[in-house]
């Protein structure tokens, strides 16, 4: 690779495999890569962040590539539904949870939904705890909440999410085969939204 001109080298990295792109991992320039998105050569998923355009692109593309920037970041709300399958709504950019107090990701051009959240809400030492997962994206090992949990934050944050997003989530959460209303239950009560979820729960359930 160290005999290839900076071009040649994205070229490689673009077309050799899934993997995120960023211009440090090559040891190129950061202006080669926008060269090379204007050429077509690479896509840009977020700042700084390419994407060979060869690659299929996975619901959780654009969270990988804002996890590089932002490690401790959890892809979650509508982001996570989408990935979970919970709802049909276009994201309009990928939500993100942050901790309060750290520095949340930004960018004038790459769509991001930002919810600072409680530290312990995002630790990752609780994330068993807490409902979040890892999956392996491009690469990248993603936080994202788990069905439940995305669930669950889709009733917390009313005044982010249409009702009707959060109804449907809730839903096809209770229809799926591997959902258990006591784990459920549990996890609802441990992020303090239990009493505004179990009545709708109950009604869906005798129906």
């Amino acid at each position: 690779m160290k005999d290839l001109s900076p071009r040649e080298a994205i070229q490689h990295a673009a077309d050799a495999s899934d993997r995120l792109i960023r211009a440090e991992d090559l040891d190129v320039p950061s202006y080669s890569l926008a060269q090379a998105e204007r050429a077509g050569v690479v896509e840009r998923v977020a700042p700084g962040v390419y994407l060979g355009p060869r690659w299929p692109r996975h619901a959780l593309t654009e969270a990988a590539a804002w996890t590089l920037r932002h490690p401790d970041a959890v892809a979650g709300l509508i982001t996570a539904a989408v990935h979970h399958g919970l709802t049909d709504a276009f994201e309009r950019g990928t939500w993100l949870i942050v901790r309060i107090g750290s520095s949340p990701p930004r960018s004038r051009v790459a769509p991001v939904r930002v919810i600072q959240a409680a530290p312990w809400l995002v630790d990752r030492r609780q994330d068993a705890d807490n409902g979040i997962e890892v999956v392996q994206v491009h690469g990248v090992v993603v936080r994202v909440t788990n069905p439940d949990r995305t669930v669950i934050d889709l009733w917390r944050y009313p005044r982010l999410v249409e009702g009707e997003h959060a109804l449907v989530a809730l839903r096809r959460r209770i229809s799926a085969a591997d959902f258990h209303t006591a784990s459920f239950a549990r996890l609802a009560r441990h992020m303090e939204v239990w009493k505004r979820i179990e009545p709708v729960l109950q009604g869906m359930m005798t129906r």
